[in-house]
């Protein structure tokens, strides 16, 4: 059975985070793990680079910033994609307000979190966020995990990055 985390962050994490989730990235591949991601610059493309072929990345449109992934809403399907987008919904306090696209990438980061059927929740999720709290985008994501029970790493507490470098890079 395939076992899965979530690889998130802000666009503007620092380099020395993007180096560590890169590492991370690739001992969780050693370690058997498919990386779950939604393709954005800054982390989550740092944890791309090291996570191999197998990672599960979640678009808002087909295509978005290059990206070959099959996983958007033309593959999802109209169904699961809605259930997403009202996950996505009752995780935001302003939802209704937002544009189309930014609705789109907020619904993906449900299915960061909760897998392309919404019923296989990651293991965990390693992120940074630059409070340390679930603020911004990625905080639409930590917001769910955390409904769902999933436990958050986030890198910019240094307790958590200090775990993390013990444990998972090799």
């Amino acid at each position: 059975m395939l076992r899965f985390y979530s690889g998130i962050g802000a666009r503007r994490t620092p380099p020395e985070v993007l180096s560590l989730m890169t590492r991370a990235a690739f001992a969780l591949l050693k370690r058997g793990y498919v990386l779950r991601s939604g393709h954005a610059i800054g982390a989550d493309s740092a944890f791309e680079h090291g996570a191999g072929e197998a990672a599960q990345i979640f678009l808002p449109v087909p295509g978005w910033r290059g990206s070959g992934s099959a996983f958007h809403a033309g593959t999802l399907g109209e169904d699961v994609w809605g259930r997403a987008r009202e996950i996505a919904a009752a995780h935001h306090p302003a939802f209704g307000t937002l544009s189309r696209f930014v609705q789109d990438l907020h619904t993906r980061n449900v299915f960061q979190v909760l897998g392309p059927a919404l019923d296989s929740p990651s293991e965990f999720v390693l992120c940074w966020t630059a409070d340390g709290q679930a603020s911004g985008g990625t905080g639409q994501a930590l917001r769910i995990a955390a409904t769902y029970g999933v436990p958050v790493y986030n890198l910019q507490r240094a307790r958590e990055s200090a775990h993390v470098e013990r444990h998972l890079v090799l």
